[in-house]
């Protein structure tokens, strides 16, 4: 839901997946930004003039942000990052921005005493998006378009619209969005538009994040069976199940079905947005050689991230982009009954885990207001455990009970997946002995095999890291300690000197003289580094999955500039 500058801004790996292209573009402070305010003054010079504007993922995109010098205070411009290009995307990766033909602003009634209004954009609202085409302009040419709808913008006052009137209004009473409302309307127009000047067969595909993904489907269901016929694929990352609402919204069977036939999501099982509304949907607790009771709404894909983190993590957060893996062809990496189902397990216990809490919170009457509060303090403990703002009350201790069970779902699973990583690792190399397996099961199997074990590794050298940090922090903390704890004794003991011939006898008993700081920091650095190559190395080996589905040497040629590129575009060198 939250917007880079608010989170860990984990980006992409890769440009390989269109849709995730598209719906991480409509975010601010990502290497690629489709938002007005974000563009440079010759972009929104074409844009105000009527024309559209290029965007190519196909190519590498080094990422900047400005920051602030810890020394001098200055702002500073600093690489971040190298995004891979996407190396399989349809149009070569190339598409075009489109103008909001009725953006413009409104003065004087807004917390900021103007706001952007449009057919695609109402700040005030909250409600952002953009309509992209695979031609310059939109006519004969065009053979697809494409709308990608922002999530929520960072918590803050003028945002709060966000927050409240659609993410705590969906989450606490399933209830038809404002922002939703706004993008039917976008929506009907644009396809009003793709059909007076487009060829017939042309669809409009969706791509959304978050609260995007309820603006989109919502958005959808308030369009009719005719006019869903100019919808084509819809790729929803990280969003909750909107059944409920859709049924307070009395959608027809009719259009449930076109939507349920076009909605696809990628989901992270440790991610507290995508497990909402999720109960009964993901796995059978009760009976895990059964199917879950119930369909959630369209096909609902848990993806196996990179990194098993919880929903506030500040660097690799369950809810960004960069923690789901893909490969060339921008297939995600997805668990199932025979590949880490111990994930949909931990998917379903988060969704009834989340379920539980709203319920309480419902039943103690809390308003919209009150329960969102509720809710941000809980995310805050999430990132500091020992938050006591509201130590005594029932809900604070409602809340913790809730940070250390979701705690306990995420650290369960990846025990688990070690697990069976290692007996995977064992029944693949037991398959590969049989001389009778055809080419491409030999090639799946491999495949399967290097990544499991790149995962294991991940795990692995994650552990160590985290051991070396300990063992290093525990290390100055006992010589602070030491240090401190002889030199009161010294005080104590010096009965007959000066305060000054004490401070003279110790100037150089400090810290500094036994600990180098330099080594310490260093040796740290290394550690994460040689993690991050290990992270690295599993990231290439999901990306070069569809290029070892072929048996010549241009594959292995293909794989080996790729694992080579990973290697110079990922944030740290190995």
């Amino acid at each position: 839901m939250l917007e880079a500058k608010n989170l860990s801004n984990s980006n992409l790996k890769s440009f390989d997946n269109f849709y995730a292209d598209l719906a991480q573009s409509s975010y601010h402070g990502r290497p690629v930004v489709f938002p007005y305010d974000s563009l440079t003054k010759d972009q929104r010079k074409k844009l105000d003039s009527g024309d559209s504007i290029l965007f190519d993922f196909s190519k590498n995109k080094k990422y900047k942000q400005t920051e602030k010098d810890p020394v001098t205070g200055a702002e500073v411009e600093v690489e971040r990052e190298v995004i891979g290009g996407g190396k399989d995307l349809v149009h070569e990766g190339k598409v075009y921005l489109h103008p909001d033909p009725d953006l413009h602003t409104v003065e004087g009634t807004y917390i900021t005493n103007s706001y952007q209004k449009g057919l695609m954009t109402d700040e005030k609202a909250g409600f952002n998006s953009y309509f992209l085409t695979d031609s310059e302009e939109l006519g004969s040419k065009t053979t697809k378009a494409y709308m990608a709808i922002r999530g929520s913008d960072g918590m803050r006052l003028e945002t709060w619209n966000d927050w409240v009137d659609n993410d705590a209004n969906f989450a606490f009473n399933h209830s038809h969005i404002p922002q939703a409302k706004l993008a039917t309307v976008a929506m009907r127009e644009r396809i009003k538009e793709i059909k007076e000047k487009a060829p017939d067969n042309v669809k409009m595909d969706v791509a959304a994040h978050s609260l995007g993904t309820m603006v989109s489907v919502q958005g959808l269901a308030g369009l009719s069976v005719e006019e869903l016929k100019t919808i084509g694929q819809v790729v929803l990352l990280d969003g909750p199940d909107t059944r409920k609402s859709l049924k307070n919204m009395n959608v027809s069977k009719e259009v449930y079905d076109e939507l349920n036939a076009r909605i696809t999501y990628y989901l992270n099982p440790f991610d507290i947005v995508s497990m909402l509304n999720r109960e009964n949907t993901i796995y059978n607790l009760e009976n895990p050689n059964q199917e879950p009771l119930e369909k959630p709404l369209g096909t609902a894909r848990v993806v196996v991230p990179l990194h098993y983190t919880a929903f506030f993590k500040m660097d690799e957060s369950s809810h960004d982009f960069g923690v789901m893996q893909m490969d060339t062809s921008g297939n995600y990496l997805v668990a199932s009954k025979d590949f880490h189902p111990e994930l949909l397990k931990a998917g379903e216990k988060l969704a009834r885990l989340e379920q539980k809490f709203l319920n309480s919170l419902r039943s103690k009457g809390y308003s919209d207001n009150v329960a969102l509060t509720m809710v941000t303090k809980l995310t805050q403990m999430i990132v500091s455990p020992t938050m006591t703002a509201l130590e005594s009350s029932e809900l604070a201790i409602e809340s913790r009970q809730f940070v250390e069970e979701y705690g306990r779902i995420i650290s369960e699973a990846r025990k688990e997946s070690i697990e069976w990583d290692k007996k995977a690792i064992a029944d693949y190399k037991n398959q590969l002995s049989n001389s009778k397996l055809t080419d491409e099961k030999r090639i799946e199997l491999q495949t399967k095999l290097l990544q499991t074990a790149a995962q294991l590794a991940s795990f692995g050298v994650e552990d160590c890291d985290m051991r070396v940090g300990k063992l290093l922090d525990d290390a100055k903390e006992k010589l602070q300690t030491t240090v401190s704890q002889a030199t009161e004794t010294v005080y104590s003991m010096a009965t007959h000197l000066s305060r000054s011939e004490v401070d003279q006898m110790l100037s150089d008993f400090t810290i500094d003289n036994f600990w180098d700081e330099g080594v310490y920091t260093d040796t740290k650095a290394e550690s994460t580094n040689f993690r991050n190559s290990i992270d690295q190395l599993s990231v290439t080996l999901v990306r070069g999955a569809s290029l070892l589905n072929k048996v010549d040497s241009q594959s292995a040629e293909s794989f080996n500039a790729l694992l080579e590129e990973t290697k110079n575009v990922w944030r740290t060198p190995w």
